[in-house]
């Protein structure tokens, strides 16, 4: 039976690419499909503008796909790509890209080729080094490389002006570059789960910053009042689980400032009650949907969570299913729309 799935889904494919040769289309949705390669038909989709290879088994991606040079949104996500595909560099109109969750240890210099490029996600590859050269995609805005093996941050990143989200959770840093206080922009940093030793006053330097998660870090000196002050816009500043978050000056500062999340005492007063009542979640780098407006990821206090975004559900074709029953509705997802 899987023989039959595996005919029907390779000419639903392939009708697809043949509709969107056919009408130009600028959107193509390979999506799900278990496919372990790319089929070389998509040489011809120079229409694309949108395309999404993202939950499949794709080992590497043909170099002809680094001639679809109308392409914009790009998402590879979830697939078994063991390096960065060189030929994505060539992609000069790209905005959009997604490659998490792949094996991708390290990022070519020619990533700076991307100067369009608005959004980046390179999470849980096991990055090691983000190379100098992103300085050059000057119109990022959203970076994200939580779940990586990141121990430095590159002194360029500075010159990414327009950056206002930047995840770099469960990683390995120690400390930020002293570029960082440069990025005039930001507005949302998580850097939860390192190994920072000491509060990173830079931040300080940044106007609109609002959410700062520090939280699980080895922080162990405690930010003045007065510097926090400096931050205007600061809605949110987690220190939880730091070696600092449970010193009575800190928890005095929590208890003054309702924009300050520290794990509380069990003999603190009940004026922090409602500090405890809004501890918040970890909210992560939402993985726009390039079609919606900029009002649906402007405020990171109401974006979806992480989790609700990685799914990796296994389809069931991965399973050897001997019930046709069972198979028929899959097989009709390719049939119904010949």
């Amino acid at each position: 039976m899987e023989t039959i799935c595996h005919f029907f889904r390779t000419n639903y494919i392939l009708a697809n690419c043949e509709d969107v040769i056919a009408k130009r289309a600028i959107t193509l949705n390979l999506s799900h499909y278990q496919m372990s390669e790319v089929p070389e038909i998509i040489k011809y989709c120079e229409s694309l503008m949108k395309l999404y290879l993202n939950q499949n088994r794709l080992l590497k991606i043909p170099s002809c796909l680094g001639n679809l040079m109308r392409l914009e949104v790009l998402a590879l996500d979830y697939n078994k790509l063991d390096e960065f595909p060189l030929c994505i560099c060539n992609l000069v109109r790209l905005k959009f890209l997604n490659v998490s969750c792949n094996n991708i240890v390290c990022l070519p210099p020619q990533l700076g080729n991307l100067k369009g490029l608005e959004a980046f996600w390179c999470n849980n590859t096991g990055l090691r080094i983000l190379p100098a050269e992103i300085s050059s995609c000057e119109r990022l805005q959203t970076l994200g490389v939580r779940g990586n093996r990141l121990r430095t941050l590159p002194n360029s990143i500075g010159n990414l002006q327009e950056l206002r989200w930047f995840t770099v959770e469960n990683n390995e840093l120690a400390e930020l570059p002293s570029t960082f206080g440069l990025l005039q922009n930001l507005i949302h940093l998580n850097l939860k789960g390192n190994q920072l030793l000491r509060f990173p006053r830079l931040i300080i330097a940044l106007p609109k910053l609002k959410f700062v998660f520090l939280n699980q870090n080895q922080i162990q000196d405690i930010p003045t009042r007065s510097e926090l002050e400096q931050l205007q816009n600061l809605r949110m500043l987690n220190l939880c689980k730091n070696p600092i978050s449970r010193q009575p000056d800190l928890q005095k500062l929590a208890q003054h400032q309702n924009n300050i999340y520290v794990e509380m005492l069990d003999d603190v007063p009940d004026s922090t009650a409602s500090i405890r009542r809004h501890r918040p979640n970890t909210f992560e780098e939402p993985e726009v949907n390039p079609d919606a407006g900029q009002e649906s990821s402007s405020d990171w206090a109401n974006s979806v969570r992480t989790s609700q975004l990685n799914s990796s559900e296994e389809s069931n074709l991965e399973n050897t299913i001997e019930d046709i029953s069972v198979l028929l509705p899959e097989m009709s997802r390719y049939v119904t729309t010949f």
